[in-house]
């Protein structure tokens, strides 16, 4: 008899304590002390998936970014799932995530946020990858929850406000977001409590004095070897799905400006310190305290010229999660594309050519090819010379929000090509992974890597199908 009453009274007190928790997290949301997150709750819009539902001619760009995400779908609900240890995880229980650090959490909120586009745009193929549905759902959703779960604004000594975390939020929110008619009441909470934390971290520049840059207002290079762009970018992540889930939420403007202002910061060149061009609601210069690009629109990381960074900022750029939620999307979001598509299509190495970080390697020439999916490294690379997946994403950005036909036309073409390479790497491999191993790329997570820029560049193909984005210069 005693043992259904023990059961009830554990049931009780989790209930008990986890009302506590957010009654307290209720008085440290954000900067408004007042706002509770069951309000917060109100102000989440979910995402209107309908449009997706017409019937469209679909692009060879759209087709192809579809492919790659099916089979790192495949991938990550079969192998990967068996290797991370999850299988033996009830789906109702908590996944065991191994840790707090990079490689133990930012891979599965990367797989959680690409399964979700995949299920929630009609992509998704249980008979390509061996999985329903329905148990592609039941697992995007508990790695959901664990991750949210596990985040410290809900568990004491969990993961968060540490170096690239706002990321991972970022991932794990948009996953959360697009799931959200999924999510049980806590995991709701717990999201918005994560979100909230993050969010107020960035927005206190990290409890750093301000943020990096590569070069200072003076041109003065003040992180040698290491550019900020990306950091800026990826501390942005958070803010922006944010914005992008809670455009009614009284912090809006505040977090849209600072997302503005982080990406302008991550993609400025020397000569924008004096540039008048209007960005919503002041001119460029004004935004500015440093920058990160050179001004042939190269990026030094790890101490060299590095054409991986040069993708970097644009892996986490803002504009499809606005373009989503069918909203305003601010015109300084595409700020310097067209440079940085320059600087990869245009601008020649020769060889001998002495740069930031050693010599120009023989042939020499651009680092896009014409007519090919090849990728010139002037430098070398320390990652590995089998990244594709970046630089095909980074085309259809740019094709995507270019004024520019001709650059339109030559980046809808490269990225063709370029993920081509990356769908015959796939089709080495019965479970659809990417590469064969660290030679190709030796990021301990490449293909979570993969899977989330094959996400990015899926959602902007398929959104271009079926609307424009609307883009606003005012200030806010």
């Amino acid at each position: 008899m005693l043992q259904p009453i023990i059961h009830h009274l554990k049931d009780y007190l989790l209930l008990l304590f986890c009302s506590a928790t957010f009654c307290v997290q209720a008085q440290h949301v954000g900067t408004n002390p007042t706002i509770s997150l069951k309000e917060e709750v109100e102000w989440v819009k979910p995402i209107d998936w309908s449009r997706f539902e017409a019937e469209v001619t679909p692009s060879p760009q759209q087709i192809l970014m579809g492919k790659i995400l099916l089979n790192a779908n495949k991938y990550a609900l079969t192998t990967w799932w068996e290797k991370r240890g999850f299988s033996g995880i009830s789906i109702d229980d908590y996944l065991d995530l191994g840790g707090v650090s990079e490689h133990k959490i930012r891979p599965v909120a990367a797989e959680a946020e690409a399964l979700a586009a995949s299920l929630q745009m009609g992509l998704y193929d249980g008979t390509f990858t061996g999985v329903s549905k329905q148990e592609a759902e039941a697992k995007t959703v508990q790695m959901i929850r664990s991750l949210v779960h596990t985040h410290l604004a809900n568990k004491p000594g969990g993961w968060g406000e540490k170096w690239q975390s706002a990321l991972w939020a970022g991932y794990t929110s948009f996953a959360a977001w697009m799931m959200w008619p999924k999510l049980d009441e806590q995991t709701r909470l717990e999201t918005l409590a994560m979100i909230t934390t993050e969010c107020a971290w960035i927005m206190d520049d990290k409890e750093l004095p301000g943020i990096k840059t590569y070069r200072d207002l003076n041109g003065e290079i003040i992180s040698p070897g290491d550019t900020g762009g990306e950091e800026n970018a990826w501390d942005s992540l958070i803010l922006t799905v944010a914005c992008a889930m809670m455009p009614e939420s009284p912090e809006y403007d505040e977090r849209i400006n600072k997302v503005i202002w982080l990406t302008l910061n991550a993609l400025a060149r020397p000569s924008d310190l004096e540039s008048r061009k209007w960005y919503n609601g002041k001119p460029l210069h004004e935004w500015l305290v440093g920058t990160n690009l050179n001004e042939d629109g190269t990026v030094v990381n790890h101490h060299f010229i590095h054409p991986d960074y040069m993708t970097s900022p644009f892996e986490f750029n803002p504009i499809k999660y606005f373009w989503l939620a069918d909203q305003s999307i601010p015109t300084a979001l595409k700020f310097n594309i067209d440079k940085v598509f320059s600087a990869f299509a245009d601008l020649r190495f020769g060889p001998g050519e002495k740069l930031t970080g050693g010599q120009v390697k023989d042939p020499g020439g651009t680092i896009f090819k014409e007519g090919s999916g090849d990728i010139f490294y002037p430098l070398g690379t320390d990652w590995g010379k089998g990244r594709r997946m970046n630089f095909s994403m980074f085309n259809s950005i740019a094709a995507s929000f270019t004024n520019d036909s001709d650059m339109r036309m030559r980046a809808l073409d490269w990225e063709l090509k370029q993920g081509q390479v990356v769908l015959d790497m796939q089709s080495r491999f019965e479970d659809g992974h990417t590469y064969l191993d660290a030679k190709e790329d030796s990021y301990a997570s490449r293909e979570e890597w993969v899977a989330d820029k094959a996400m990015t560049a899926y959602i902007i193909e398929t959104l271009k199908l079926v609307s424009e984005p609307k883009f606003t210069n005012k200030g806010f």
